[in-house]
């Protein structure tokens, strides 16, 4: 169920995007420089969606990247942010976990579920990742 979660965390991140701002100033090449106080925004999404981070199949949802890493054979340990990072990163992670697993296994364990032959995917951004028209579920009893 982790491999499950992480995965949908990772194709479809809840936040889509992380502030900070920075410290000191940060070199990056040989002429750029980020001065201190600078606000910087760091794109999960776009990060999450990398070819150079996760490879050729960075679009396929394979849970099994997970099997052996928590980032996922991510080529970056920062390269998986779905709850952010450092000391910022979001109290409610674990909580959120395991309310997942709690919830999901109740489900499962009575009904089946399966989109609406009449859902539309069209993920929008707002504060969050949600999709635009809902998400309708049919729910059968087993």
């Amino acid at each position: 169920m982790t491999w499950v979660m992480n995965e949908a965390l990772r194709l479809y991140s809840p936040a889509p995007n992380v502030q900070r701002q920075v410290r000191e100033d940060i070199r990056v090449g040989d002429n750029a420089v980020i001065p201190k106080g600078t606000n910087i925004w760091i794109d999960v999404v776009g990060m999450h969606h990398d070819r150079t981070l996760w490879g050729d199949d960075v679009n396929e949802f394979r849970p099994e990247r997970f099997k052996d890493s928590p980032y996922g054979g991510c080529k970056h340990r920062m390269g998986f942010l779905p709850f952010g990072f450092g000391g910022r990163v979001c109290v409610g992670r674990n909580l959120s976990m395991m309310e997942y697993k709690i919830v999901l296994s109740l489900v499962l364990q009575r009904f089946s579920l399966s989109l609406s032959p009449n859902y539309n995917h069209s993920p929008s951004i707002m504060l969050s990742l949600r999709p635009s028209n809902g998400m309708p579920l049919i729910l059968e009893p087993l």
